[in-house]
């Protein structure tokens, strides 16, 4: 999955010091459409992998963050029904990544 255009990802990004994001503008329908294909990519993606998709922990957090945060852009209910299935698709891989592996407990 490649990364978002930085305009877009401008746009989806919070400030750094906590101030209020402009909640009463919605994005254009073009930053919409483009959100909405790469959570369909990245969870048709998920779908079809037989093992967790991305190699390392700090990718499956960016990817799990994009898919996170990316919901938000879509209708509330388009984006929740995305986000059901992605959880359980991650859910899935993280099973199947963690199968025969000893639980860390944190000692």
């Amino acid at each position: 999955m490649g990364l978002l255009p930085l305009h877009i990802m401008s746009a989806l990004q919070t400030d750094l010091f906590g101030t209020a994001a402009h909640t009463s503008e919605r994005p254009s329908d073009e930053i919409v459409d483009l959100v909405r294909g790469r959570l369909h990519a990245t969870l048709a993606l998920v779908k079809s992998a037989e093992a967790m998709p991305w190699s390392d922990q700090l990718a499956i957090i960016r990817e799990d963050n994009a898919f996170r945060y990316g919901k938000d852009i879509l209708p509330p209910a388009e984006g929740a029904a995305l986000w059901a299935e992605f959880d359980a698709e991650m859910n899935r891989l993280y099973a199947i990544m963690n199968d025969g592996k000893e639980p860390d407990l944190g000692d």
